[in-house]
């Protein structure tokens, strides 16, 4: 739908900038009636825009529309440019401490008022003129006006019938289905089961009503149920039709009676639906059910219980949905096709319409990597069979190869339906806050994995996320932007249109990623609403190779880019956006480019050369209206002291953007740090962890990014100051990462009153001033993560001893490293917080085996005994332990099942006196990785490492003797403990056998 963005956008336009400029207009005026009025025109183009919508029925109509929705988004970027230039040239009141300075400022501030002014007048004209024009030409607008209320369902209908099904349809080729139409079948005829509600769910073209079609007509559904039913639901959902078609084919009544039927009243056909239910066992599938609404209008007719043994199998894109149906519902999540399977379905599909006709071995090559490239879902690899079907030469098979992603694009499905269209259906069923979220996809390369806090962080920096976005019924104090991004990305993840790859031991996302084909979607919807472009450098003397189908086109002028992605793929020449159209990159040239607000760098461990460098500096100073600007991973050209970062300098020109709101360059080179840093009064997000060894000079001036919410710094830092860096200016500060007692001020810490997750590395004299604060008293309910590493010689007087056991007994810990030597660990086992994820011990010198104790901390994921940590002689993981309970960290009250239910990984390293370890049946039963390096006087690995069918990945290291890397390699002794894991490393000295 064309106008979801332009819509989402006028939205957060008007609520972030446009609200920011009245708050300003009080003391500055002379702007409020313009931006009020630009308000009021904006709100009426988001009905305007709902009722184009319903409208949009093809021709002259059709083009006259399209060319209003992009007329009303680029009125919304002018107008966001218009505003956000003149906060940059007048700045905020408080960057002018001085009253001469101020008064020096008024002139230019008058000059900004008075263009800021007509800009606003000139566009609140354009609205009012073109768009109002163009709406009343195609009957949307009366003369008058007011909306034109239309019974024209033309879009929904031809929507509706081009994704509708039919039973009698028999699919012709079926891969990898087998066991999944027996696993469904099979919960719906079990007997007594406590579920009414089976769901299959997954993304568009994954085959969620090919496989209901099948269960549908199996033996053992038309045995087991007296009454099946079918009924397609869709976008549009038609509430009496869907009763009707379910009560007709339920009862499959004569003629006569059917016709009653149709005639019922809505009250007469939910009753007959109930009672006929309640009284015989039936089965009704609904397919493609996509809102909570839908269910809503027919639940009435559906009973609530299993007496009778009635079921409902619903299919749908959304999981939500299908937990609104029924909270007991089973969800069974359908699969991609293996490669295998994959081939498997091509070859059915390309071979029926081509039969007889012999695939020779190029072709199956690149035919494999064409279909490589579907992702496993069914719908895109019977396109592609469907393409290639009529195209029987190598070269016209090279071709499609080149030209996948479009050629997939128009092709169609068994329905005749592209590819495309049917996955469009998830983006046009979004709510209008995600539509933009989902679109800010588009900046990541192919089979990216994508750090869930980065994008929403970029959402934050962008406005789609706001304090607006945060419910009024929740305090902002229990509720934060992130957390509304959050779920943002979970309901995309919901709707199958964003897949995750990894979440923390809390469930929440950590990594996730774009199916290629929803990328392809992703891309193509991006070029429609002029959201993005994407350009590849590559090493042709100057020329640009525009990337994917982020392609410039004639209705997306590139002088209106607003976001950019450059993929810097080489190191030649084309070191960066060398087109004029795009930019231009000589010194006196250089012009403003205040269209540009969002630039991404992907430079693929490339290094830039000096010329590419030195035009990233002079792009600095024409991207004045930057929000979100992404060095990641950027290697930059340059040598110097590393200590003194001399060579690999920040541009000083990134403090002219002080309207930038997120800054990254983790993983970069970067050595040092200007002091304009500190202009970036509005930056919310600054990511310093530069790659990890390299020390970063940082000036004292962080303190006065007063609007900071996110804040990682290095590993390692050398402050460009005489005394430690100040960050008591960061009232709203909700992450601070890789705080260092040595370099920070810890006084600083009792001002971050918004403080959501701490980590940091200090020493027990830090703690007695951190725990003082009440940032981290328990009694602060805000604080929901820390991690601390402590430095330390050891912890035997009274006061370290005490010292730890209150940091122990904080709610909020998560992870903790101990250097120096403890008292007996198991003194301080009713201290350890439950919610504790990560322990690593080094040099603690435990007399007495510490597993008993900590095998009992029901969440640990991570446990790293280091460098003696344990001097002992036999250790024992046991099966079973006992419970205990305790004060302090809340105890273990009824602990039950085996050590270490949740360790993930275990490390044991440098344990030098080890001899004997012993690992009883049923004892981390979750253990997916093991490193065992330089326990040297270990005989053997434990027995009972053969009944962890989760390991999957062991490492073994030893510098002395080969004895026990012997007995575990394969014919060894030990092997048959471990010959069960996929991934097994010996080392010994520098050679690594496998």
């Amino acid at each position: 739908m064309a106008d979801s963005v332009a819509l989402s956008f006028a939205t957060f336009v008007v609520k972030s900038l446009g609200g920011f400029l009245i708050q300003e207009a009080n003391y500055l005026g002379g702007v409020r009636s313009q931006v009020e009025q630009l308000q009021t025109q904006l709100n009426q183009m988001q009905c305007f825009l709902v009722a184009a919508d319903a409208r949009r029925r093809g021709g002259a109509d059709e083009i006259i529309i399209r060319n209003c929705v992009a007329e009303i988004r680029e009125a919304s970027y002018d107008a966001e440019a218009a505003i956000a230039t003149f906060v940059v040239k007048i700045g905020r009141s408080d960057q002018f401490p001085f009253v001469l300075k101020r008064y020096l400022c008024i002139f230019k501030e008058c000059l900004a008022l008075r263009e800021v002014r007509l800009e606003i007048e000139v566009i609140n004209t354009r609205i009012t003129n073109s768009l109002t024009t163009g709406f009343q030409t195609c009957g949307i607008l009366n003369s008058t006006g007011v909306v034109e209320s239309s019974s024209s369902t033309s879009l929904a209908e031809r929507q509706q019938q081009l994704r509708r099904s039919y039973t009698h349809i028999v699919e012709e080729d079926l891969v990898g289905t087998e066991g999944d139409v027996k696993a469904i079948v099979d919960l719906l005829v079990k007997e007594k089961a406590c579920y009414r509600v089976v769901s299959i769910w997954g993304m568009g073209g994954l085959g969620k009503t090919t496989l209901a079609k099948k269960v549908y007509k199996h033996i053992e559904i038309m045995r087991h149920f007296k009454c099946v039913a079918w009924a397609y639901i869709s976008q549009q959902c038609n509430t009496r039709d869907v009763l009707v078609e379910i009560l007709i084919k339920l009862l499959s009544p004569p003629k006569q009676e059917r016709e009653e039927i149709e005639k019922s009243k809505h009250h007469d056909l939910v009753k007959k639906l109930y009672q006929v239910q309640s009284e015989k066992k039936c089965l009704v599938i609904l397919d493609d059910i996509w809102k909570d609404a839908d269910w809503d209008s027919l639940s009435p007719g559906f009973p609530n219980t299993t007496e009778v043994g009635s079921k409902i199998l619903l299919t749908t894109r959304n999981e939500n949905v299908a937990k609104h149906v029924d909270q007991q519902c089973v969800l069974y999540k359908l699969r991609h096709l293996t490669d295998k399977e994959s081939w498997e379905l091509f070859e059915k599909t390309f071979l029926r319409r081509n039969e007889g006709f012999t695939l020779n071995t190029e072709m199956i090559e690149l035919g494999k990597a064409m279909v490589k490239h579907c992702g496993g879902v069914p719908l895109a690899i019977v396109v592609l069979g469907g393409l290639l079907a009529t195209k029987c030469t190598l070269n016209d098979w090279k071709e499609v190869s080149e030209n996948i992603s479009h050629d997939l694009g128009k092709g169609k499905g068994r329905a005749g339906v592209p590819i495309t269209e049917i996955l469009a259906f998830s983006n046009k069923d979004l709510p209008y806050h995600l539509k933009a979220c989902f679109l800010y996809l588009s900046h990541f390369p192919e089979d990216h994995n994508i750090r869930a806090k980065k994008l929403i962080q970029m959402w934050m920096a962008e406005g789609m996320v706001s304090p607006s976005s945060i419910p009024t019924q929740i305090e902002v104090k229990e509720k934060t932007m992130l957390d509304v991004g959050m779920s943002y990305l979970g309901e995309l993840v919901q709707r199958c249109m964003v897949q995750v790859e990894l979440t923390s031991f809390r469930k929440r996302i950590k990594l996730c990623r774009l199916h290629d084909l929803m990328r392809d979607l992703c891309l193509l919807k991006a070029k429609e609403e002029n959201f993005l472009e994407i350009v590849r450098i590559k090493a042709f003397g100057h020329q640009l190779t525009w990337a994917d189908s982020a392609l410039p086109s004639s209705s997306s002028p590139l002088t209106t880019i607003r976001r950019l992605a450059v993929y810097y793929l080489d190191d030649h020449d084309a070191n960066f956006i060398e087109s004029e159209n795009v930019i231009p990159l000589s010194g006196h040239e250089m012009k403003n480019h205040n269209h540009i607000r969002s630039c991404q760098f992907y430079s693929f461990g490339h290094e830039l050369e000096s010329s590419g460098w030195q035009k990233l500096k002079l792009l600095l100073k024409g991207f004045t209206l930057l929000t979100v600007l992404d060095l990641e991973r950027i290697i930059i050209p340059g040598g110097g002291n590393i200590i003194l970062g001399g060579g690999k300098k920040f541009p000083r020109a990134i403090g002219n953007l002080i309207y930038l709101k997120y800054l990254s360059i983790r993983d970069s080179d970067i050595k040092s740090l200007p002091s304009s840093i500190g202009n970036l009064g509005f930056l919310q997000t600054l990511d310093l962890r530069i790659s990890w060894g390299d020390i970063l000079r940082i000036p004292n001036v962080l303190w006065r990014l007063k609007q900071l919410r996110h804040l990682y710094l290095p590993c390692f830092i050398k402050p460009s100051c005489i005394g430690k860096l100040r960050l008591d200016g960061l009232s709203k500060l909700e992450t601070l990462e890789n705080f260092a007692a040595r370099y920070c001020d810890v006084r600083c810490l009792s001002k971050l009153t918004n403080l959501r997750k701490f980590s940091g590395v200090v020493t027990p004299k830090d703690l007695v001033v951190i725990l003082k604060s009440p940032i981290f008293n328990n009694s602060n309910r805000l604080l929901q993560y820390s991690s601390f590493r402590i430095l330390g010689e050891d912890f035997r007087t009274e006061e370290e001893q005490s010292l730890l056991r209150q940091l122990l007994g904080c709610h909020h810990l998560r992870k903790l490293e101990l250097q120096g030597s403890l008292n007996p660990v198991e003194k301080l086992a009713d201290q350890f917080p439950t919610n504790l994820t990560t322990l690593e011990l080094v040099h603690s010198k435990l007399v007495e085996d510490p597993m008993p104790t900590l095998e009992k901390l029901p969440n640990l994921r991570s446990l790293n005994l280091n460098w003696n940590s344990y001097i002992g002689k036999e250790m024992v993981c046991s099966s079973g332990p006992s419970s205990i309970s305790g004060g302090g960290g809340g105890g273990y009250g009824g602990f039950d099942g085996g050590g270490f239910p949740k360790l993930i990984s275990l490390e044991l390293c440098d344990l030098h006196n080890l001899e004997e370890w012993r690992v009883e049946q049923g004892a981390m039963p979750c253990l997916f990785r093991l490193l065992i390096f330089e326990c040297e006087k270990l005989k053997e690995i434990p027995d009972g490492l053969r009944f962890i069918t989760t390991l999957r990945e062991l490492e073994i290291v030893s510098s002395v003797s080969e004895a026990l890397l012997d007995r575990v390699r394969e014919g060894g002794e030990d092997f048959y403990k471990v010959q069960h894991v996929p991934s097994i490393t010996l080392q010994c000295l520098h050679l690594t056998k496998n």
